[in-house]
């Protein structure tokens, strides 16, 4: 008697934990189907709402974007045009000498749902220009640059100089151009050393985003949006 009620009561408890099994699979099942699963990879194309700039950021403020089309999943739209991404400024390097620009990196936190649900978001910037290795936003960013900024400058004077010599007439310029040129090449050379010089103990530009701004970011995990 007493081995046939420990049998029933194991029997009993077998039964139990199926139950509970099968209930939690269920539960597991529903809260899937009420989720769209946008996948890594996806890209999103965002408008900041609110300049961001190094000269007056802190670490640690926030920025706010705006999804700028519908992001759709199997024919379905997982998160409307018009959502709020929401993030904050993870790190500055502010601007050095030899004209080296301020480095600027943003977080991107959460993605605000239309149902007003705060869905974490794992994300970095995307097909972006002037992007550091390591994700850093930078701006006409060092030496190099400035000098090539020189150069082309320097083309300008030169061009400007030989323009105003044909501009004299058929009778002046071709005494005109020739002395144009030459100005423009002493000009420019002079200009293009003295700004070189002058660069190497300027500092670099700061980092300006502008109201309105595009970013593309791409999701580094999946983001799983709520249906309700």
């Amino acid at each position: 008697m007493k081995n046939y009620f420990i049998f029933a009561l194991s029997l009993l408890m077998i039964f139990g934990l199926l139950t509970c099994t099968q209930s939690a699979n269920a539960r597991t099942i529903k809260a899937d189907a009420q989720a769209i699963s946008i996948p890594a990879g996806t890209t999103l194309k965002l408008e900041l709402l609110a300049p961001v700039s190094t000269k007056v950021a802190a670490v640690g403020d926030e920025f706010t974007a705006m999804l700028k089309e519908d992001k759709i999943v199997n024919g379905q739209i997982a998160l409307p045009a018009g959502s709020v991404v929401r993030g904050t400024i993870e790190k500055i390097v502010p601007t050095k000498r030899l004209s080296r620009s301020a480095v600027l990196y943003l977080k991107f936190d959460h993605v605000v749902t239309p149902t007003g649900r705060q869905i974490p978001v794992n994300a970095g910037l995307y097909n972006y220009a002037e992007i550091t290795l390591d994700g850093g936003i930078y701006q006409n960013g060092n030496y190099g640059y400035a000098i090539q900024q020189n150069w082309e400058n320097t083309k300008k004077i030169v061009k400007t100089t030989i323009d105003w010599g044909k501009g004299t007439g058929e009778n002046l310029q071709y005494v005109c151009v020739p002395v144009g040129a030459f100005g423009g090449v002493v000009g420019g050379a002079f200009y293009y050393v003295a700004d070189d010089i002058i660069d190497l103990f300027k500092k670099g530009n700061d980092v300006t985003l502008p109201q309105g701004k595009a970013l593309e970011v791409m999701l580094t995990q999946p983001l799983n949006i709520p249906l309700h």
